[in-house]
């Protein structure tokens, strides 16, 4: 038990009750105010979402007690967040002990104001333990997917538009309790069906020749199988300052019909954190190399909506979503992150991108270059919501990413 002073004692002299004053070092008021007033729209901008994360996180964000096993089904509202006119809304049920035990079963479905449907399934089994069990499904219908051309030079004026509906469905078993530290072998099967679009203008079929878009027209199924992996040293899962953090994803995909390819395809990523005098400032590197081969003959054609391309976690940040593609892509980026409050820091970012038919063919002059900013929200030890604004020769570009692991 701590000492405890006299009771006529002064509270606000030194000693067991009372630390010395926490003053900032003048020197440090000085470097830092050129970037207070330069932040201060992003700050209010970070307190207006705080507040709102504040009032929804409890509601839909955070993790919640668990339920009792057997406790009957909890339905909630479900969102997939798109570009501005694709914001899904639809159920979710969720229902703890199905089959049994602590295992976790989620439905949901969602429908946007572009006519994009999606359905999702869900099911694990051991989550948080040393061996597990994940089952998944997923069904995706989107009338306006973008499509300029195959290769790194593309132009932005063929910009196109096309309908594709895909049908995943996947099993892994778990090995590691941790999502950080945890290796996974899985298989699934795959079916991606183009389609004439709507919901955008022009048409891919009115841009491009058929030549020119291999499998235009063409389903293609698969079953794969192979391995993925996450192995992360860290200060703070959610947060982290120091450390670094390996991703591997390894695949073999067989078509199930002869006209169906047989490829490889791969995901390698690496991330590293280091903290500049401070945990609150903090340098994030990371690398990504991503890509498909033919398993056969190298010269066979892939079908162009199973290329490697810049959407979703390899999306690039000055550009629009599905700007490019080619087999094989490659992403750099660092950011200066600085946090202003609990869980969240502001970020300058700096991001070169690139995709190639082949490895040989990647240079630092067809890199694309983006530079800007943004917010960044922790959710979880896996999840966190990212507002980025950033600039290329393509102009300005913003993102709202929901569920990104970076």
């Amino acid at each position: 038990m701590a000492p405890a002073p006299a009771s006529d004692a002064d509270s606000t002299t030194h000693g067991p009750r009372v630390a010395p004053p926490d003053h900032e070092r003048r020197w440090e008021t000085a470097l830092r105010a050129p970037f207070r007033v330069v932040f201060f729209p992003l700050r209010l901008m970070a307190n207006g979402l705080e507040a709102g994360v504040g009032y929804l996180g409890p509601r839909y964000l955070d993790p919640k007690a668990p339920h009792p096993p057997n406790s009957g089904p909890a339905v909630a509202p479900y969102f997939t967040l798109g570009a501005i006119n694709d914001i899904g809304v639809g159920p979710s049920i969720t229902w703890v002990g199905v089959p049994s035990g602590e295992a976790r079963l989620q439905v949901a479905g969602s429908w946007s104001a572009i006519d994009r449907r999606q359905l999702f399934l869900s099911e694990t089994i051991g989550a948080r333990r040393p061996v597990g069990f994940q089952l998944r499904a997923h069904y995706d219908r989107q009338p306006n997917r973008r499509f300029y051309g195959i290769g790194n030079e593309t132009s932005a004026a063929h910009l196109s538009y096309f309908l594709l509906e895909s049908t995943n469905a996947d099993g892994a078993l778990l090995l590691g309790a941790s999502p950080l530290r945890q290796l996974r072998l899985a298989g699934g099967y795959s079916s991606l069906s183009p389609r004439r679009g709507y919901q955008g203008s022009p048409l891919l079929e009115d841009v491009f020749a058929p030549a020119v878009v291999p499998f235009e027209h063409q389903t293609t199924q698969e079953v794969w199988y192979g391995v993925s992996a996450d192995l992360a040293a860290l200060d703070d899962a959610r947060d982290p300052s120091r450390g670094v953090h390996g991703r591997v994803d390894l695949r073999h995909a067989a078509g199930l019909r002869p006209s169906d390819p047989d490829y490889d395809q791969w995901r390698l990523e690496g991330r590293a954190y280091l903290p500049v005098f401070a945990k609150r400032r903090v340098i994030a590197v990371r690398g990504v190399f991503a890509g498909v081969n033919p398993s056969d003959d190298p010269t066979a054609m892939l079908p162009f909506y199973r290329l490697a391309q810049s959407e979703g976690d390899h999306r690039f940040a000055g550009y629009a979503a599905e700007r490019f593609r080619d087999r094989q892509l490659m992403l750099g980026r660092v950011e200066y992150r600085w946090a202003i409050l609990q869980r969240m820091s502001v970020l300058a970012l700096y991001e070169m991108g690139e995709v190639a038919p082949r490895t040989g063919l990647f240079s630092l002059d067809g890199a694309h270059v983006s530079y800007g900013g943004g917010l960044r929200l922790g959710l979880s030890d896996v999840a966190t919501l990212r507002i980025e604004v950033a600039k290329s020769v393509e102009g300005v570009h913003g993102t709202l990413a929901l569920g990104s692991g970076f």
